[in-house]
């Protein structure tokens, strides 16, 4: 075979890749618009509060993960992009959220600390995982204090929530809002103004020292005075 052949035949194979790599580029690219997009309307929903509309988008989102969107990245890797444990973490955080607004209205809801768990699959290899795993049983905790208290078992209750709390992340703010809401039902449905105190402390110091002021703490202030 003469030299001008073999060089032919390279350039055609060169040719034959460069097309493969453009074409896989160019798919990794639309992939990547599309996530950054459900991303954005995630945030957007999450922002306001829709919390359901903002899963569903960063679970689509996560959808676009794939070899070609890999390529595209490290083709452009002066770019900042959103990895996938990030994003399975933020799914884990919004489904925790979700819970968190039903526990708020002492329902038990555990559909949410169910999908929790299921997306928690997710993140073996995260760096966070064991924090998250934390922040995963005390909202399983909760589902049952939940539970308990509609049953009027208002003692266990006070008794498994000291419980909760040691074994609560110091930094869980979702848990130490629920555990006041917690007091101050439970202060009222046992008439005890020793418990109402104690929540209103509570409230007070996560307010003014934690700087914890949220729609939530305002509800809080509302029920504890009416």
């Amino acid at each position: 075979m003469k030299i001008t052949d073999i060089l032919k035949i390279f350039f055609v194979l060169v040719l034959l890749v460069a097309i493969v790599v453009g074409a896989g580029a160019f798919a990794g690219q639309q992939k990547q618009k599309m996530q950054t997009q459900m991303l954005a309307q995630g945030y957007e929903h999450f922002n306001k509060g829709e919390l359901e509309k903002a899963y569903t988008y960063f679970k689509n989102a996560r959808a676009t993960f794939a070899s070609t969107l890999s390529l595209y990245r490290t083709l452009s890797s002066s770019e900042t992009y959103v990895s996938k444990d990030e994003l399975n973490e933020l799914i884990v955080t919004v489904c925790l959220s979700i819970a968190h607004d039903h526990f708020f209205n002492l329902e038990e809801n555990s559909e949410w600390v169910n999908k929790a768990e299921k997306e928690m699959e997710q993140l073996k290899n995260s760096a966070n995982a064991k924090e998250i795993s934390r922040t995963l049983a005390t909202a399983r905790g909760i589902a049952g204090l939940c539970s308990d208290f509609k049953a009027g078992k208002y003692q266990q209750v006070m008794s498994k929530l000291l419980e909760i709390e040691k074994n609560a992340l110091t930094t869980d703010q979702d848990f130490f809002i629920f555990e006041i809401r917690m007091l101050i039902a439970c202060g009222k449905a046992m008439r005890n103004p020793e418990i109402l105190n104690q929540a209103r402390e509570l409230l007070f110091f996560i307010t003014t020292d934690a700087g914890i002021e949220n729609d939530k703490t305002r509800k809080l202030w509302g029920i504890l005075t009416n």
